[in-house]
């Protein structure tokens, strides 16, 4: 972050330096296409929004960007401080908070938290130490067991709905054919968000949700030829594609023995786990979550016969 500049009305001006990468094939052609770029750079202004608004409510901030290279663009953070009141949480003026933690510092680590969140669920115990501010590491325990650190500042903005959907759609370029992740960098450190974490901040809720699960036999089309590594396939029912887990532990063994041979775009008749939620508007949403059963397997050359 470069240095802070007194204004000649005893305001105060800082700029971080904030950079944004998207990469994949489809940025081959040193192009990407402006109808994902813009809704993409309106998102991190209300990400930044966000944070200013938890952390510093008397400041202001302002985003400008420039394209730097094929689907990256550099965001110069201004933040301008009005120096009347404390910032909320910590009781210092918000001069002192940008010094140790700049706005895309604690982004970062708030997007950080959010990518453990959704692979090992929300906190369900926080260990406070006395004493500690609102920037201090804290241990925080999540729905699976993991343990790690956190801030309260990352653990209130992953509870926000506008942050938490400024994320959604900021990194939803990830989720397109042909863009595989999205790096955040600043002069500390970077955080890369790939196309399967981006899925799982598609289908967060920061809302606590009544869930059901059941089981429907559908036909799905495989767009990876091979696993993740974790494990998760890509597929598309024609409609949405989605990331789902393997359960099926025989043909994961026909797989590994070589009987079976994964293609990009065979086409699956499966035995999927549906899990159903309404959702803040009170509409019904569809996840798929897992495959139980792979029921037939077809080249799409060979068999276009199976719906």
């Amino acid at each position: 972050m470069e240095q802070a500049q007194q204004n000649t009305n005893d305001d105060v001006q800082a700029v971080e330096k904030f950079y944004v990468k998207y990469d994949g094939t489809a940025l081959d052609n040193h192009e990407i296409d402006v109808k994902q770029l813009a809704p993409a750079l309106l998102a991190f202004s209300a990400m930044f929004d966000a944070v200013q608004e938890q952390v510093a409510p008397e400041a202001r901030v302002k985003l400008n960007a420039k394209a730097t290279e094929e689907g990256s663009f550099v965001v110069d953070l201004i933040v301008h401080i009005m120096q009347e009141g404390p910032a909320v949480l910590t009781g210092t003026t918000v001069t002192a908070i940008l010094a140790v933690d700049g706005l895309s510092d604690i982004a970062m680590k708030a997007v950080r938290l959010f990518k453990s969140i959704i692979k090992h669920g929300k906190p369900k115990k926080v260990e406070e130490k006395p004493g500690a501010d609102a920037f201090s590491e804290i241990d925080v325990e999540l729905t699976d067991g993991t343990k790690i650190k956190a801030t309260k500042t990352s653990l209130a903005l992953v509870s926000d709905e506008r942050f938490t959907q400024a994320v959604k759609d900021a990194t939803a370029p990830a989720l397109t054919d042909g863009i595989d992740s999205v790096e955040l960098r600043n002069e500390h450190g970077s955080e890369n968000v790939d196309s399967e974490e981006a899925d799982g901040f598609a289908h967060y809720s920061t809302k606590e949700e009544d869930t059901t699960e059941s089981s429907a036999e559908m036909v799905v089309q495989a767009l990876d030829p091979s696993f993740r590594p974790n494990g998760k396939w890509r597929v598309t029912d024609g409609i949405k594609t989605q990331f789902v887990a393997l359960e099926d532990e025989a043909f994961k063994k026909k797989v590994l023995d070589g009987k079976e041979v994964l293609r990009a775009n065979d086409i699956y008749r499966v035995v999927m786990r549906v899990e159903k939620a309404f959702d803040e508007h009170n509409r019904l949403t569809a996840r798929y979550v897992a495959i139980e059963k792979v029921l037939n397997h077809e080249s799409v050359a060979e068999q276009p016969m199976l719906f």
